[in-house]
C-alpha cells in the first residue's frame, strides 16, 4: 500500500489542535481526567477569574523555567515550547466552550464513552507530535530535554515525573477543595492504557504516513 505524505508541520498541527479536544472529551465525562491535566483543571476550578487554558500558561512557564535551571543553559527554541502552550491553552478554553464542558451528562453511558473517545483522541494527538520537530507543550519537552541532558534512564525518569504529576494533583485537590476533583477511575485508566494506545498509532503512522520536512532551514534549527 502507498504511503500517504505528511509534513511534519502539518503533523504539529494535528497533533496540538486535537489534543485540547481530546481533554475536553474527558473533563466533559467527569470520570478523571489525566494526571498531566489535573493541576490545571483542579486550580482553574477554585479560582473562576482564570481558565483552565491560562492555568496552562502559567504552568508550563514554570516547567520552561525550571528545565533552564536543571540543564542550565537556554536557547530561543525553547520558547516554542511556550507557543504550543497558548495554542494549546487558547484552543482548549475554545473546545471547552463550544462542548460545554461544565455540564456533564446524566447517561453513564455516554460518560463512559466521552472517556474512552478522549483517551483515544489524546493518544492519537501525542502520536502525531511524535512525528514533528516542533517542540511540543512543556510537559513532554521537560521530560525529553532534561532526561537526555542528564543522561537519566528516560523510563524511570518517566515514571517518576507522572507520579510527581498525581502527587501534586492530589495535594492541589485536598488542599483546595478538601475532596478529589479531576481525579477519578478515569485518570488511572489513562495511566494503564494511554502509553499502550499511543504505541499503536505511532506503529500505524510508520506503516501508513511518509513523514518529511516542508521547511528544511527550520527543522535544522530545531534540531
Amino acid at each position: 500500500m502507498k504511503k500517504i505524505r505528511m509534513s511534519r508541520e502539518l503533523a504539529y498541527l494535528i497533533g496540538i489542535c486535537s489534543m485540547p479536544f481530546a481533554a475536553t472529551f474527558t473533563i466533559k465525562a467527569n470520570l478523571g481526567t489525566s494526571m498531566i491535566v489535573a493541576p490545571a483543571y483542579i486550580i482553574s476550578e477554585k479560582l473562576p477569574f482564570i481558565t483552565q487554558g491560562q492555568t496552562e500558561y502559567i504552568i508550563q512557564a514554570i516547567f520552561i523555567a525550571l528545565l533552564c535551571v536543571i540543564i542550565k543553559k537556554f536557547k530561543p527554541a525553547y520558547l516554542m515550547a511556550f507557543v504550543s502552550a497558548l495554542l494549546y491553552g487558547s484552543i482548549l478554553d475554545f473546545a471547552k466552550w463550544v462542548m460545554r464542558a461544565d455540564t456533564v451528562p446524566g447517561n453513564m453511558a455516554v460518560r463512559v464513552l466521552l472517556l474512552l473517545v478522549g483517551m483515544v483522541a489524546t493518544s492519537f494527538s501525542v502520536a502525531m507530535l511524535f512525528e514533528t520537530y516542533l517542540t511540543p507543550c512543556a510537559y513532554d519537552f521537560f521530560v525529553s530535554k532534561v532526561g537526555r541532558e542528564k543522561n537519566l534512564d528516560m523510563r524511570k525518569f518517566k515514571l517518576a515525573y507522572d507520579g510527581s504529576m498525581l502527587a501534586l494533583s492530589l495535594v492541589l485537590s485536598f488542599a483546595l477543595f478538601g475532596k478529589l476533583v479531576g481525579i477519578n477511575v478515569g485518570t488511572v485508566l489513562m495511566a494503564v492504557l494511554n502509553g499502550n494506545i499511543i504505541a499503536m498509532f505511532s506503529k500505524l503512522f510508520k506503516s501508513r504516513i511518509e513523514f518529511f520536512n516542508r521547511f528544511e532551514k527550520l527543522a535544522k534549527y530545531f534540531d
